[in-house]
């Protein structure tokens, strides 16, 4: 009985047909091509092909992005302070403004990342104490409300 077998080795195909494993001299045809195989007796080992087990497919887990904590604006005595050293790249409210908590009051940039500085509770706006394009640090004033 003659197999018939497709390799690839080291990216090139052949087609290799080998014929009764148990009568030596053999016949093994590569690519067309006849060669005789003499086998030695004690080399001949039996191969089975390993069970085709099918795992059934893995349920995704929820994954969920990372996020950056909201940098909250601490209120000091009616002062709304800087939560990080940063550039300030937008003024949302001006003196006088009604604020709801959440509002947003500016738009910082720390560490290369914009972020919006909410209001941390209800008031209005008494004094904004920061310029667009003002760096400042870590607990600066940036605005008192009552």
């Amino acid at each position: 009985m003659v197999k018939s077998f497709k390799l690839v080795v080291n990216e090139r195909e052949y087609t290799v047909e080998i014929g009764d494993l148990s009568e030596s001299p053999l016949t093994v045809v590569v690519n067309g091509e006849a060669y005789r195989i003499e086998l030695e007796r004690e080399a001949i080992t039996t191969v089975s092909p390993a069970p085709v087990v099918r795992a059934a497919p893995a349920q995704p887990k929820a994954v969920m992005p990372p996020v950056a904590p909201t940098p909250r604006a601490k209120v000091v005595a009616g002062a709304v302070t800087a939560p990080m050293p940063c550039k300030v790249l937008a003024i949302m409210v001006k003196e006088g403004d009604q604020i709801k908590t959440g509002d947003a009051l500016f738009l910082i940039e720390s560490m290369k990342m914009e972020i919006t500085i909410p209001a941390p509770t209800d008031g209005v706006i008494k004094a904004i104490r920061v310029a667009l394009g003002q760096t400042v640090g870590q607990g600066v004033v940036m605005l008192e409300m009552g």
